[in-house]
């Protein structure tokens, strides 16, 4: 959860119409639903009106501080049209300081606003791509946030964004012969006239009227009046219409609560089409209707130009895969397989499928003849698996066709095994680059270090050479692997959950040993990073801390790292024109790699512009600049070189990496295959394998820091 202020232009003026006596009401048109440039975020941001949601009271702070002096007012009116944010309500700070803004405003001074929220849900959006919000189109990189709380609005001197304005000005209130208007007494009590139903309109109608009634004359006054000239009496508001107006307000709350829930309830079920949400919003669909659309709009995208729709024509194998997949509720089903064979698994599993039906379903297509009725059991489990699971030389015998169940669930067990991998911590992606290999031999690698700086040319016309010095290290991948079976007692209990080890013990087990490889390697890296490459700080202020000394020492050395002396120890990081955050710019360090006990420093570092300090000499200058990446193993005692003080400071590994990740023939995921059946077990077997390898790189792509002496 992330807390995000963003500043806003304001005006405080006094309107022409308003009293000149009474209490004074500020309007503000905080957010115009556009790009704002926020502190600690790598992008602009973008907040969806659609999902900022508020109470109907928030503060107005001077300068955010959180005191009764500094309360300049409270807002009775937050007005979301989900394209702009309106906030209005009474000034009520009397301290001196309330009075010199409002003072200040009289005099023309053009106040802005900074208004803080609390981001539960973001998503970032990719160079080239464009995302509809709030009734606009933009276009990455920049950060939309889906869901956020309105927490409070502060007004300042300064602020960034010019396209928002504040009105300050006197109550709507009778004052002499000022009488307001029945839509701005509602406003004044934070309602939208043009939200009241005709029953609610009446009772507030028959308020108002009790409300702004003129006072009735003295009783000595009215008794010398003649009698046709004297005012007639009107009656105090009753308590009845009092607790009718209540009622009334009260079930208005409810309904903007019912719509805000309902607004929330169709950007969940529409993730990921904006032009489905929008309409299901505008129009008032319900949930269902939008489950409907989003899956039209799934199976359009996968629908081919012609097949044939009889079940009877189906591959029934595709067919009871994707049973298993739709009973399992798969991720993504409806993109693996088409329309028909999707209808014809509902149509036969309406209840979903287990292992025994499946494996019946699969031996009576290769030639099992079942008697009506006939279930798995200790006494036909052997043949059914025999024909379930036939070898090659069997189908061929049989002539019928192959549905064979080891490919059934090899197919499905793949996907499986994918949710599991990618459940698992891969923080070592954001930090290491990803290669290919072809085979399982030891690649090399080179570091081309020149030393091609231009010189001048000599009075004889002779150009001189550029020299090359060459470096090399070493690439592999290994072969990783794991087995699993589906039992007898597992087919006897029927327990489609056996897939949920699967998932967990192959695909988990996948990335666990990845993780473990990877951060062995990175972690015992005494030899790697060294005071001869450069690359390594040591001493008593070379901690991380929140004074950002050990931190100022890490840039240094960053910025200080030479090549080897073959090519004349060129500095290779000196570069500081190169932007925080272009993968491939080089010279500039990207990455804070911490472990647990550093990372509340490193997000301090990241994320506050003034670490508690009061002048602007002191305020944080690495806010934004060196992304925190933390991993839980460079302090795990279980691996060599573990430490609670040791950091790291690394370029983008686009550019330098220190760490390179190899995969044989580029494939990143594990796979799973399955056997024939174990006729001594009468099971089914699974394997998992994986290959890869981790190498240490580039170690000019780098510092380690001790922090420590």
């Amino acid at each position: 959860m992330k807390k995000l202020n963003f500043t806003a232009a304001i005006e405080l003026n006094a309107a022409e119409n308003a009293p000149k006596t009474g209490q004074k009401r500020f309007k503000i048109l905080a957010y115009s639903g556009g790009l704002l440039n926020v502190d600690g975020f790598p992008y602009p941001v973008i907040i969806d009106l659609a999902g900022l949601v508020s109470d109907h009271q928030i503060p107005i702070l001077l300068d955010h501080k959180k005191t009764v002096e500094a309360t300049l007012g409270l807002t009775d009116s937050i007005k979301n049209d989900r394209k702009t944010l309106v906030i209005s309500g009474l000034v009520t700070g009397q301290s001196e300081i309330c009075r010199q803004v409002i003072a200040q405003a009289a005099a023309g001074h053009t106040w802005q606003a900074s208004i803080g929220a609390m981001v539960t849900d973001s998503v970032e959006i990719e160079p080239g791509q464009t995302v509809q919000v709030n009734g606009q189109s933009f276009t990455g990189p920049c950060i939309v946030a889906r869901s956020a709380s309105l927490r409070e609005t502060s007004v300042l001197p300064v602020g960034a964004d010019s396209t928002t304005s504040v009105n300050l000005a006197a109550a709507a209130a009778m004052k002499g012969n000022y009488m307001p208007s029945f839509e701005e007494w509602l406003e004044s009590l934070g309602i939208a006239a043009a939200s009241l139903s005709d029953e609610n309109r009446a009772v507030l109608s028959m308020a108002y009227d009790a409300a702004t009634a003129k006072p009735t004359p003295a009783a000595a006054t009215m008794d010398d009046m003649p009698a046709g000239e004297k005012p007639k009496e009107e009656p105090p508001m009753a308590a009845g219409a009092m607790m009718n107006l209540k009622a009334a307000l009260a079930a208005q709350n409810r309904e903007i609560a019912a719509n805000l829930r309902r607004v929330a309830e169709i950007q969940a079920a529409a993730a990921g089409n904006p032009t489905i949400a929008a309409t299901a919003i505008e129009q008032g669909w319900s949930t269902d209707r939008v489950n409907l659309e989003m899956l039209r709009a799934s199976l359009a995208k996968t629908r081919p130009t012609s097949f044939r729709s009889a079940e009877s024509n189906l591959d029934q194998a595709t067919v009871l895969e994707a049973a298993i997949c739709m009973t399992r509720k798969t991720r993504e089903v409806e993109k693996d397989y088409l329309p028909a064979i999707l209808q014809a698994a509902h149509s036969q599993f309406r209840r979903g499928i287990g292992l025994k039906q499946m494996l019946l379903q699969a031996a009576s297509a290769n030639g099992y003849h079942a008697n009506a009725g006939e279930g798995i059991h200790t006494g036909n489990l052997r043949d059914v698996l025999r024909f379930a699971c036939p070898s090659g030389q069997e189908l061929q015998a049989t002539g019928f066709s192959t549905v064979s169940v080891p490919n059934i669930l090899s197919n499905v067990a793949n996907k499986e095994l994918l949710t599991g991998y990618m459940e698992e911590d891969s923080a070592w992606r954001e930090i290491a680059a990803v290669k290919s290999v072809s085979d399982f031999k030891q690649a090399t690698s080179y570091r081309l270090l020149d030393d091609m700086t231009y010189e001048q040319l000599s009075p004889a016309g002779e150009i001189r050479h550029g020299g090359v010095g060459e470096e090399t290290y070493t690439r592999q991948v290994d072969t990783y692997a794991k087995m699993f079976a589906i039992t007898r007692t597992m087919i006897i209990n029927d327990d489609m959950g056996a897939f949920d080890d699967l998932r967990a013990r192959i695909g988990r087990g996948s990335a666990k040993k990845l993780n473990q490889v990877f951060w062995t390697e990175f972690t015992n890296n005494s030899s790697f990073f060294t005071t001869g490459n450069t690359n390594y700080l040591t001493g008593a202020t070379s901690n991380l801390g929140t004074d950002g000394v050990g931190l100022q020492l890490a840039v240094l050395k960053f910025r200080q790292m030479t090549s080897p002396t073959a090519d004349g120890k060129k500095r290779v990081n000196a570069d500081t024109a190169n932007p925080v955050g272009r993968t491939g710019a080089g010279g500039r360090p990207e990455i804070l790699l911490v472990p647990p006990e550093l990372e509340a420093i490193a997000e301090a570092l990241y994320r506050n512009q003034n670490l508690g300090m009061t002048k602007t000499s002191e305020s944080n200058i690495y806010a934004g600049k060196y992304r925190p990446v933390v991993a839980w193993q460079l302090s795990d005692s279980t691996y060599t070189g573990y430490s609670t003080t040791a950091f790291y400071l690394l370029n983008s590994p686009g550019y330098l990496p220190t760490t390179v990740v190899s995969f044989l023939n580029g494939v990143e995921t594990p796979t799973v295959e399955s056997a024939d059946a174990d006729f001594s077990t009468l099971g089914i077997q699974f394997r998992g394998y994986h290959d890869f390898g981790v190498d240490q790189a580039e170690y000019l792509g780098g510092v380690k820091s001790k922090g420590a002496a």
